[in-house]
């Protein structure tokens, strides 16, 4: 189990630009903004339907926030709103349980060590909020 908060991974993924960008045409975005510590993440969807078929980001924030769109853009594909829903709830529930659990897909490990850090799981969760937000209004 890794102990850092700021890993070897989570600086790896916060550095990861991959889904970095502005797309022209989103089929859906949406923004959200942690009142907490200030970060701020802009989530834009190219959809296939009702599922994800690409998650773009832009985010000013913690290496956390950072890693965490990573991540998520990495798993987004093919997600539809349930999905996304029940991935984001088991993570917010795997960030607040003391053990082991809590089961969450095998990349979100990686935030094992925000638990101890109550704190910072609003820097975990805020895009899964967004891009939450972005599926739940279909006239973007």
């Amino acid at each position: 189990m890794k102990t850092s908060l700021y890993h070897e991974r989570i600086l790896e993924l916060a550095d990861n630009a991959e889904y970095v960008r502005i797309i022209e045409r989103p089929d859906r975005e949406a923004s959200g903004t942690n009142a907490l510590c200030g970060d701020r993440v802009s989530i834009q969807l190219e959809m296939d339907r009702d599922e994800i078929r690409r998650l773009y980001y832009q985010v000013r924030g913690c290496l956390l926030c950072r890693a965490s769109c990573a991540e998520l853009a990495r798993i987004a594909t093919g997600l539809d709103r349930t999905r996304l829903k029940v991935l984001r709830d088991a993570l917010e529930r795997f960030l607040r349980s003391p053990g082991n659990g809590s089961t969450i897909p095998p990349g979100l490990h990686v935030f094992e060590p925000v638990r101890a850090h109550r704190s910072r799981h609003r820097c975990v969760l805020l895009p899964y909020d967004a891009a939450l937000q972005a599926l739940s209004d279909p006239d973007i």
